[in-house]
């Protein structure tokens, strides 16, 4: 799990948010058997202090918001 772990931090140093599937996919190839969903659940929770507080800072909520289809337009009809 701490390979895991590793993975999924530098995943996010890059900004690149894994979803729960790819989670589950990266788990299963180290596995080398499919997990099952509730394993994701458990394996989040078991290292939420490492995945939570950095997965919360990926994008912060003004970037986010910011990114829209809607404030593209906006911007390059300006142009």
């Amino acid at each position: 799990e701490a390979e895991l772990v590793k993975y999924i931090e530098g995943l996010i140093a890059r900004h690149l948010l894994p979803i729960r599937e790819m989670i589950r996919n990266f788990a299963s190839t180290i596995a080398k058997e499919l997990v099952s969903e509730s394993w994701v659940t458990r394996f989040i929770n078991r290292h939420s202090i490492h995945l939570t507080l950095r997965w919360a800072t990926g994008m912060d909520s003004n970037r986010h918001q910011a990114d829209s289809r809607d404030k593209y337009s906006l911007y390059f009809n300006i142009l």
